[in-house]
């Protein structure tokens, strides 16, 4: 039995299967992630390495020059550009089309594995990036208050970040703007020289004594015990009285060569609005998560913060699914309208209610049904995605308009409903599916173009 005869003599299992795949699809539509393109991957690698206070000459010798050396025998390696600068070194890496990302940042890992020992010892470890656009923020969140900006800073690193990490799909949270407390101990060199010390006497000194470190556990009767020694200081007194040596009996402390200062870390970033300091929150979300979700909970956390905090004011600076929405929401209404401009023209002309009703519920089912297939096929709700079910819409339409009318035909010319749908659509079947085949055959040389685009 053909798809056609069961659709027509079994009428209440057909009404059936399209309920299912009707709430399938409204199923899938609800829980389908919504974005404002689909997942782009771009065969590139970028490789960072920190040296601070080095000038670009010497970071070039010193630090580029040695990873493009041993990063050029990397497989599938098309292009490769540097760039030295203070304090850092870049090295960025282009693939061919098609290589799996996951396995080549494996070879260059094991490449900068190999090459770290030949880099100097104050060296930052070198660091892997890939260029994701789920990495760029989709919420930006100012903070402004009477504290003082370092303890405005600890307050949103503790406590309230705890709070935006609860969001179902959040990734990371950053804190830009802000001040971090630092402990400075500034030596004084004729001391240093005179004691016979070494800077890194004092290093290791004060790393030493600042450790927490496991002492094991102690059984009594059933009970274990969980012992370690608790060394992290907790005032500055506590770093000036740590002994570096002890000299004939004497102890020689950190206070008696040095002065220890309560600082601040190097500023590299400081925000100002309506001359009030601000600090800004960078919300990220997870690869695959509804950016529009992540972006809404977000809304509610900030409400919720401004209603709990008199010293605090949260100010939302950016919304990513906004644009996100309404590039959709456009998108989506122009489907709309084309489907309904296009039932009521078929009205004009067929002047059959009948006709155009049957039409005109095809293209909604025919929609629904795909939102199920995009959920399954683990795709989104985009730009790309709503552009192509307006596609499909203008197909449904000009495929049922030709089965319609071959029907109508044969009713005309005295065959039953029963006899006239079946012939009519098995007469019509093969062009049908033919020009539906030469519409998707168009878009088949996108598959082999070696861009992203592909």
């Amino acid at each position: 039995m053909s798809l056609t005869s069961g659709s027509v003599h079994r009428p209440i299992a057909t009404t059936m299967i399209f309920l299912i795949v009707i709430v399938m699809g409204a199923m899938g539509f609800r829980y389908l992630p919504v974005d404002l393109l689909p997942p782009i991957e771009t065969a590139e690698l970028n490789i960072e390495v920190r040296y601070p206070n080095v000038g670009p000459e010497e970071i070039e010798l010193l630090i580029t020059e040695p990873l493009e050396n041993s990063l050029s025998i990397v497989a599938n390696l098309e292009s490769m550009t540097s760039r030295s600068s203070e304090g850092e070194g870049r090295v960025s890496l282009r693939f061919a089309h098609g290589t799996d990302l996951a396995e080549a940042s494996n070879d260059v890992r094991e490449v900068l594995d190999r090459v770290r020992n030949s880099f100097p010892v104050d060296a930052d470890p070198p660091r892997i990036n890939k260029f994701n656009p789920d990495n760029l923020p989709v919420v930006m969140i100012g903070v402004q208050s009477e504290r003082e900006l370092t303890q405005l800073t600890t307050i949103l690193e503790r406590d309230v970040r705890k709070r935006f990490e609860q969001i179902p799909g959040i990734g990371s949270i950053d804190v830009w703007g802000g001040l971090s407390r630092r402990i400075q101990v500034d030596v004084l060199r004729d001391r240093l020289l005179a004691t016979g010390l070494t800077m890194a006497d004092i290093t290791a000194a004060i790393r030493t004594e600042s450790s927490t470190t496991p002492g094991g556990n102690v059984q009594r009767g059933v009970t274990e015990l969980y012992i370690r020694s608790l060394g992290e200081y907790q005032d500055l007194d506590e770093i000036r009285n740590t002994v570096i040596r002890t000299v004939d009996g004497v102890p020689l402390r950190v206070g008696d060569v040095a002065t220890v200062r309560d600082t601040i870390a190097n500023v590299d970033r400081y925000i100002q609005v309506n001359d009030i300091p601000m600090v800004r929150l960078a919300l990220r979300k997870q690869t695959g998560a509804n950016t529009v979700a992540v972006a809404q909970a977000a809304r509610e956390i900030v409400a919720q913060l401004n209603l709990e905090r008199d010293d605090m004011n949260f100010i939302l600076l950016s919304d990513q699914s906004s644009y996100i929405q309404d590039s959709i929401d456009n998108v989506r209404n122009s489907a709309v309208w084309g489907g309904i401009l296009s039932v009521i023209v078929m009205l004009a002309f067929f002047r059959n209610g009948s006709i155009t009703l049957i039409i005109g519920v095809s293209i909604p089912i025919s929609i629904i049904a795909t939102f199920a297939l995009l959920y399954l096929g683990g795709l989104s709700l985009n730009q790309m995605s709503f552009g192509g079910l307006a596609l499909g819409v203008g197909l449904i339409i000009d495929n049922s308009i030709v089965v319609i009318e071959n029907i109508v035909r044969l009713r005309q010319n005295g065959q039953s409903l029963i006899a006239a749908s079946l012939t009519g659509t098995r007469q019509v079947a093969g062009a049908v599916v033919a020009s539906t085949i030469t519409t998707l055959v168009i878009f088949l040389p996108v598959v082999f173009m070696q861009t992203i685009t592909g």
